[in-house]
């Protein structure tokens, strides 16, 4: 494996002389610019994968000269030194694109603590461009984590058959995505995937959803016409939440399993469907089976190939790589300047329980991105659950049992509104604005808080 590269640029002898030297004894490949003239020559002649650069050049623009290395050397990132006097330049150098700054002076532990954590994340960036080359998939999942690579492992193996897949976890960790890579690498990829999410269909219309109906069935049913088991006919249907499938189909739907033929609502001919079925859900069917909430026999037929995938709190090393995922994602269909999380923010997301998993995540580098455009994420920028992940299960803890639910929520949003005050010192506009309230409510709302 080539070494990474590294350009300093520093007119100060005494320290860029010594910061070479460390480096290259730490395994970099460093090459020394004292000016901006030398620091450009040497961008004709090799491509670096860091830029570490003093910002006061004697006879260029530290910035310009930044500017010219990240846009010709599309993985190099850079780390700016300022002065004390300067931070304001080291701020507009990260809004161009800078990963973080070192205030001088600073200790060689900081500078490498600093240089860790930009190569991971340019390596995380490296990581998501080659997949998106390489794989041509929408459905490619973006993982590190060992478990993660031995579900996908499994899930190929699967996706060769034409086996039940019954994919476990929490709300939000990925399942329908899995599903779509189970339809994608198997011989039915050229067919339909069909998504249902059965918590989403009213009770009365699912049984002509999925199966179809004929005309004249009911009221209102003017014309015939297929269901999702039909519509998924050669490819994989794919049921979401099967748990809320109703009880009196689940007889019907497990014939269907069976014999892959249905029947339309209303009608007596049979048609042929020959469909995968991956199912999903968040909740434990044994159990409901054995409360007889849901059909055993329905049970143990779908779950021939059951795959558990873990919440995002037991894969916290995919928390950088999917932050840079959805942040290009992001940029993609908006563009705007991204935002540049600092380590310390980054340090902060991993330490987060994450209750919404993926799903959650995905959500917090959206709102980032359209709230704080081009702007440093420190970990101020995040709810006050994320910065004190405990602090929510204190305040619940804090509550006594036996109140109405109305004067139990209200209680806990006045306790709420007080924790996150006092966190920020009493800001009235900064807790507004964590709080998700206009300064107008906020004031209102403290009002009658204090007034009790």
């Amino acid at each position: 494996m080539s070494r990474i590269k590294i350009l300093v640029v520093d007119d100060e002898p005494l320290l860029g002389e010594p910061l070479k030297r460390a480096l290259e004894s730490s395994g970099y490949q460093v090459r020394l610019a004292q000016s901006g003239a030398d620091a450009l020559q040497a961008l004709t002649e090799d491509s670096f994968d860091l830029l570490l650069e003093d910002l006061g050049l004697p006879d260029a623009d530290g910035l310009d000269i930044m500017g010219e290395v990240l846009g010709k050397t599309p993985y190099c990132r850079a780390l700016v030194m300022t002065g004390n006097g300067t931070i304001e330049k080291a701020v507009k150098a990260m809004k161009m694109g800078a990963f973080d700054f070192l205030t001088k002076p600073f200790t060689m532990e900081t500078l490498f603590q600093k240089l860790q954590s930009v190569m991971e994340f340019r390596q995380v960036e490296k990581e998501i461009d080659s997949r998106d080359e390489a794989a041509g998939l929408s459905c490619e999942c973006i993982t590190r984590s060992p478990v993660m690579k031995d579900i996908l492992q499994t899930a190929a193996m699967v996706a060769a058959t034409d086996a039940t897949v019954l994919l476990l976890g929490e709300s939000g960790t990925g399942k329908d995505l899995l599903a779509e890579i189970i339809h994608a690498k198997s011989r039915r990829s050229k067919h339909p995937c069909i998504k249902v999410n059965c918590a989403a269909i009213p009770e009365t219309l699912f049984e002509s959803e999925l199966f179809g109906v004929e005309r004249g069935a009911y009221t209102g049913a003017d014309k015939s016409r297929c269901g999702y088991l039909e519509a998924a006919d050669k490819g994989t249907l794919f049921l979401d939440e099967i748990a809320e499938l109703p009880l009196f189909l689940q007889g019907k739907f497990l014939r269907a399993l069976g014999e892959k033929a249905i029947h339309r609502v209303g009608g007596s001919m049979e048609y042929d469907v020959d469909f995968r079925l991956v199912a999903a859900t968040n909740r434990d069917l044994k159990v409901l089976a054995g409360t007889r909430a849901f059909r055993e026999d329905l049970f143990f037929r779908i779950n021939v190939v059951p795959i558990t995938i873990p919440p995002l709190r037991e894969r916290r090393e995919d928390i950088p790589l999917l932050i840079a995922y959805f942040q290009k994602r992001f940029q993609e269909k908006n563009p705007r300047p991204k935002p540049h999380f600092t380590p310390e923010t980054l340090e902060t997301l991993c330490n987060y329980g994450f209750p919404g998993n993926v799903r959650e995540l995905q959500n917090i580098v959206e709102h980032i991105s359209i709230l704080y455009p081009g702007e440093i994420i420190k970990p101020r920028h995040l709810s006050v659950s994320m910065q004190n992940p405990d602090l929510a299960a204190r305040l619940f803890e804090s509550f006594a049992v036996g109140k109405p639910l109305k004067e139990a929520v209200a209680d806990f949003e006045n306790k709420y509104i007080e924790k996150v005050l006092h966190s920020v010192g009493g800001h009235k506009t900064r807790s507004a604005s964590i709080l998700g309230l206009s300064r107008k409510v906020l004031w209102e709302r403290l009002k009658r808080i204090r007034a009790v």
